[in-house]
């Protein structure tokens, strides 16, 4: 039987067909012509769930948030010309962080590149530097070779994306007009869609690819210390690192971006306060790990970092990757599912870790809560404004916590929860751009309350994100901490330089978020005081709209709150 088509809506009708066969469910598409044939047929597709997005820096973020939430590949459309670079801070935090995206890019054909034909420019592996897999797909044509080439494109980039090499890939597609459904080009027979779908299967039904544990064959007699950073720890990772942790007496320095101080998991020995200890110049006298193993991205605390490079200990760091998250690069990668390699350990006979310095940890960090209550707890002040938030928010919320000061606040002053929360960062390259489009795309994808802490900057540099909350009404609630400025910078010796400290580095933006907030047809509140952002807080946790909250502090007091609290725990440590 013959049948009518448009190629390059058969070509994309087939290549999303392959996506809902691999399980792909959520796609992100900005608008375009030349996009047209992708656009059509995946947002026709019941299967995958499709987000229109007007600009592609949003859309790009978007789709990371919803790849984080889900730890699944998500489909982004664009346009062809400058369209494809706004997609380019995302692919790099997605690259840096391993979060699965399928960039999708409409081109002109590649005999136009060089010609001064509008809205082309060089698209061949313009991601190069940032990506896990690319592919230029040949043009459109209806025969099993080219859709042989087509379906083991996809199947590579989809294969990658999830398993064998973790992260954003990128499929370059070229198009000739014309690009819609009604516009007839070719008669195929019936048969080649048969051929489509069987190659389509014989693809899928392959050797199934498992990332193999090798034996790390380590080489110690005891483990004194365990740190972790950000990253995705699931219960199994939890329990076996609690009964490693009892069994053998190791403390463990867990980042608040890991989660795992809000996991309601008992986990012995965890330790919070390690920031205040590893302050001291002296904590060596009490404390000198041999060995640390390392879980997790790299540490949020450089402190933390530093002190394991100068007590000059064995580190090991542990992913399933093998990613050198090491800045010496002096530490052993061992590339392993985390959970396997704890498992060996366990079954190891391996030298308990001396109890005495494990109390005296514990004690330690019991001691400091009770100063950090004391100092922070009365005012509505920045550190304040997240310790109240980890109290108030219900069992089972997303936490967004933005970069800058929101995201080394929470790592050093948070403390351990008997309450799920489940945290959620861009710590991939730490930029201040795209932090709201990602908190949306966590919100939307999971269905579960989530508040973002954010800081003025980070906020007005994502505000073209405040229309996805709008458009898709997701109830995030935003804590916004206006400081007016990069007030980051003062806690570096550049804030001594006054006459370009304040213009080139703080940089104030003055802007009325309130009006900036109604504009986007949102909710916004203005916090004059701390118990009324106590009661804010318990309030939106039953509204179902989004919620903006602004609380302006002054990042000198807090400042001086915090030197307070250093100095305070540096007598506790005798």
């Amino acid at each position: 039987m013959k049948i009518k088509v448009n190629r390059n809506i058969l070509w994309a009708t087939l290549f999303t067909d392959f996506l809902v066969k691999t399980g792909v469910k959520h796609a992100c598409i900005s608008p375009g012509s030349r996009s047209t044939p992708l656009t059509f047929a995946i947002a026709s597709e019941k299967k995958i769930k499709s987000f229109p997005v007007v600009d592609e820096r949003t859309s790009g973020f978007l789709a990371l948030g919803i790849a984080k939430a889900t730890n699944s590949p998500v489909v982004i459309v664009t346009t062809s010309g400058t369209a494809t670079a706004e997609l380019y801070p995302a692919i790099i935090e997605a690259y840096q962080s391993r979060v699965p995206l399928i960039i999708c890019t409409a081109d002109r054909p590649a005999y136009l590149r060089n010609t001064g034909s509008n809205q082309t420019i060089n698209q061949n592996n313009i991601y190069k530097n940032h990506i896990r897999l690319f592919a230029e797909l040949p043009l459109p044509f209806p025969d099993k070779i080219n859709l042989k080439i087509l379906l083991t494109s996809a199947y590579e980039a989809i294969i990658t994306s999830i398993l064998l090499n973790k992260g954003p890939v990128h499929l370059n597609f070229q198009f000739e007009k014309p690009f819609e459904p009604d516009s007839i080009t070719d008669t195929v027979d019936e048969s080649l869609l048969e051929f489509a779908d069987s190659f389509s299967e014989s693809l899928l039904s392959g050797k199934t690819l498992t990332i193999v544990n090798r034996k790390s064959e380590i080489k110690v007699r005891s483990i004194d210390l365990i740190t972790i950073g950000a990253g995705l720890f699931n219960k199994r990772f939890i329990q076996l690192l609690s009964k490693l942790s009892a069994k053998l007496n190791i403390p463990i320095f867990a980042d608040a971006n890991s989660g795992l101080r809000f996991s309601r998991k008992e986990i012995p020995n965890l330790i919070s306060n390690y920031e205040a200890l590893v302050r001291r110049k002296d904590l060596k006298k009490f404390f000198l790990p041999g060995t640390v193993i390392h879980f997790g991205r790299n540490l949020t605390s450089q402190n933390l970092e530093d002190f394991i490079v100068q007590t000059k200990a064995k580190r090991i760091v542990v992913n399933e990757h093998g990613d050198r998250f090491d800045s010496t690069k002096k530490a052993k990668i061992i590339k392993s599912q985390p959970e396997s390699f704890i498992e060996e350990l366990i079954n190891k006979k391996l030298e308990k870790s001396s109890s005495d310095i494990l109390n005296y940890l514990r004690d330690f960090n019991n001691k400091v809560e009770s100063v950090k209550d004391k100092i922070f707890e009365n005012s509505l002040n920045e550190v304040n404004v997240i310790l109240q938030l980890l109290e108030l928010i219900p069992e089972d919320s997303n936490l967004f916590i933005g970069n800058s000061l929101p995201v080394r606040d929470l790592d050093f002053y948070a403390p351990i929860h008997n309450k799920k929360i489940n945290v959620f960062q861009n710590r991939g390259t730490s930029g201040i751009d795209g932090i709201i489009s990602t908190a949306i795309g966590v919100a939307l994808a999971s269905g579960k309350l989530t508040y973002l802490v954010i800081g003025d900057l980070s906020f007005y540099y994502d505000l073209n994100a405040l229309l996805l909350a709008k458009q898709f009404a997701i109830p995030i609630k935003i804590i916004l901490i206006n400081n007016n400025g990069g007030r980051i910078f003062n806690y570096l010796p550049i804030s001594k330089q006054k006459e370009i400290f304040q213009k080139y580095f703080v940089t104030p933006i003055s802007i009325d978020f309130k009006k900036i907030s109604e504009s986007f047809g949102l909710s916004y509140e203005l916090i004059k005081s701390l118990n009324e952002y106590k009661k804010l807080i318990v309030n939106s946790n039953k509204s179902n709209s989004c919620l903006i909250l602004e609380v302006r502090t002054d990042s000198l007091f807090t400042k001086s709150l915090k030197e307070k609290f250093w100095n305070a725990t540096k007598k506790i440590l005798k």
